[in-house]
């Protein structure tokens, strides 16, 4: 056969149903008239309003249409499809913008050639109805087409070690995740393992979906193998084609690009790449650079990647882990998948869920006692199987939110807290009375009294999960969202009520409970990248007649106390309540307010307990996984949500930054 531009022109439009309406000679003299062109990531085709001059064929790749006010993604266009015929039948402007969202080869003709060859065939024109009754069905419906397929370049720099794992591990956890189908395709320079020649990738590239099938190897992975050989250059020229061939067959394609030259001409073939560096530093996002978006894994393993704080969902850090030593790739994946609390788990599941568009991230806030309800609500998501990639929490909350990111399961921290105090040691842990600090107490006492929920962890660096905790800078009044240094310091800031415990210096910043600024941080786990946020506020509204132990011990004291009946105090509350039940009135308004910005909200009923009774843990768990049960159906239809629609995973992945990045002092 002929391999002419012209023959190949013939041999594409012969595929396409359209053309079948035109005879050899017709098809022949059609071709002729054609131009090739091509567009990289990002260019547009054409703009809406742009006079419409001109008939398109994708041959390769893919393209969004974008129109609508707001503008929004009305359609996308694969091989085979066509699209500026209206603009050419009706004539005047284009109704819509045009773009590539991968690299895309395209045929073109102008007005000329379309009015000989398309205006006076009736079969033509036929066709042309039918595409159009169906485009303007799926506008009517609002429905936008989602992608066929979406391809995920696995790569490292040049020494690093972890990328087999990261690409086996990811594929199979994008499957589980998302239900669908995908491939892991292993793409090496030369020859292919098992012996398969260079030209393997320019073969697969035009051979039919019965042909790949026959190719495909189940490795135990899962998920089908897919192993072949091609040089940088046969990377850049069939890739695109080769994906939309997989595009037919599975949902996400997942490449394990072990040649240098390869990944770097998969990155524009690729709609998102997953680099492992041995240091990371967040860079600028690229306006209209046709580049993929780029996520950045950091093995630990690696001797050149130093420790770094874990206070956001990017990078990905992977720590060392032993049990991983001496498995093959299909191994460490189903360990990796089993063991989701092994070191190198939690990184590789909050991968695969924020390319899913369904990271988890959970807000915890403050109040003392009132805190041991998030433990509760912890065990509930996690008996549900709910996952949580990255944790906030504020006052009492932080402690909680440090032990989970720590490694700690529910059940762990829930037998800590039934060890913790009894009404003895926590009266006397609360009454560190000071006369040296700017408080009543020091809050020494209490950092003792809750440290097991924290457990031996020293610093951030050291945490299984993204984790910040939030504090007030008293001078200013902003929120601080600590992300880096000593655990025991930061839970210490965020929880010293003023007044009551002595403020923590840090930094140049005098800090003391972040519940003064922020007594629920959504918007702060918002930042470090969570798709999906859930907020517990644990404070309740106060309650007449409730009262602490402190209150009652200090009303009978008053009742023997002569002066109280002189001075008219007798019926006045102590000090310390004064100040907590300020704050709990404050928390409790200011806390539903700032939980707002959630997907979901929790808020325990805690109103018959009071801010001190640590000495009753139980009860204040049991409410928290109360109120954990009742938000269930509405956490797991969000989840459910942000999985299955397109633009989590697909656009806003590879068209721009993945989150907002929050600073972390």
């Amino acid at each position: 056969m002929s391999t002419s531009p012209i023959a190949r022109r013939i041999e594409v439009l012969s595929q396409i149903p359209l053309f079948s309406a035109f005879n050899r000679d017709e098809l022949e003299a059609l071709a002729g008239r054609f131009v090739d062109v091509s567009y990289r990531r990002g260019d547009t085709v054409c703009a809406e309003g742009d006079e419409g001059d001109t008939f398109f064929v994708c041959v390769s790749g893919e393209l969004e249409v974008w129109g609508g006010a707001p503008r929004r993604i009305v359609n996308r266009l694969g091989p085979g499809e066509f699209f500026g015929e209206m603009s050419l039948l009706l004539g005047g402007q284009r109704a819509a913008t045009v773009t590539a969202s991968r690299n895309a080869r395209l045929l073109a003709v102008d007005k000329s050639v379309f009015e000989q060859f398309f205006l006076h065939n009736a079969k033509v024109l036929e066709a042309f109805s039918r595409v159009l009754s169906k485009r303007l069905a799926k506008m009517a419906r609002g429905e936008v087409i989602a992608k066929t397929s979406t391809t995920i370049g696995v790569t490292g720099a040049p020494g690093l070690e972890g990328k087999t794992l990261v690409a086996s591990a990811l594929a199979r956890l994008l499957k589980e995740f998302s239900g669908n189908e995908v491939v892991l395709v292993q793409l090496e320079g030369g020859r292919a393992p098992g012996g398969r020649s260079a030209a393997a990738l320019s073969e697969l590239a035009r051979a039919s979906v019965d042909t790949l099938q026959r190719h495909l190897e189940d490795v135990g992975l899962t998920v089908p193998v897919l192993r072949i050989g091609a040089a940088g250059d046969d990377v850049g020229e069939y890739l695109p084609a080769f994906n939309a061939r997989l595009g037919e067959l599975f949902r996400w394609v997942v490449l394990d690009l072990g040649d240098a030259r390869a990944a770097t001409a998969a990155s524009d073939a690729s709609d998102l790449l997953v680099r492992i560096v041995d240091q990371y530093e967040p860079a600028p996002a690229v306006r209209g650079g046709p580049r993929a978006r780029t996520l950045h894994v950091v093995n630990l393993h690696n001797a050149t990647s130093p420790a770094v704080a874990i206070n956001q969902c990017e990078p990905f850090v992977i720590r060392e882990d032993e049990a991983l030593r001496g498995l093959t790739a299909a191994a460490q994946a189903a360990h990796i998948r089993d063991h989701r609390r092994s070191p190198a788990a939690p990184a590789l599941h909050r991968l695969a869920r924020k390319i899913l568009g369904a990271s988890v991230g959970i807000a915890l806030g403050g109040g003392a006692a009132f805190g041991l309800a998030h433990l509760g609500v912890l065990k509930v998501l996690e008996d549900n199987d709910v996952p949580i990639d990255m944790v906030v929490g504020c006052s009492m909350g932080s402690l909680v939110a440090i032990g989970y990111a720590a490694g700690f399961t529910p059940a762990e921290m829930i037998d800590n807290a039934r060890r913790m105090g009894t009404i003895w040691n926590t009266l006397w842990a609360v009454l560190d009375i000071t006369l040296t600090k700017p408080a009543l107490m020091t809050g020494d006492r209490v950092a003792r009294l809750l440290s097991p929920l924290i457990g031996p962890v020293k610093d951030f660096d050291q945490l299984a999960l993204p984790c910040r905790v939030v504090a007030t800078d008293i001078e200013t009044g902003e929120r601080v969202a600590i992300g880096s240094g000593s655990l025991e310091l930061a839970g210490r800031a965020s929880s010293a009520v003023p007044m009551l415990w002595c403020p923590v210096k840090r930094e140049g910043r005098i800090l003391v409970d972040g519940g003064v600024a922020d007594p629920v941080p959504a918007e702060v786990v918002i930042q470090m990248g969570a798709d999906v946020t859930i907020a517990v506020n644990a404070v309740p509204q106060l309650r007449r007649g409730v009262q602490t132990v402190l209150s009652k011990a200090y009303r009978r004291l008053k009742s023997i106390d002569p002066l109280s009946y002189l001075a008219g105090s007798r019926d006045l509350p102590n000090m310390v309540d004064l100040i907590m039940n300020s704050m709990q009135t404050l928390q409790y308004e200011l806390g539903n307010f700032k939980a707002i910005s959630a997907d979901v909200r929790i808020n325990p009923d805690l109103s018959a307990l009071t801010w001190v009774e640590f000495y009753r843990p139980q009860e204040f768990i049991d409410r928290g996984s109360e109120a954990a049960e009742r938000a269930l159906a509405e956490i797991k239809r969000v989840l459910t949500e942000r999985r299955t629609v397109p633009r989590a995973a697909d656009d806003e992945l590879a068209a721009g930054p993945l989150h907002r990045h929050g600073t972390a002092p």
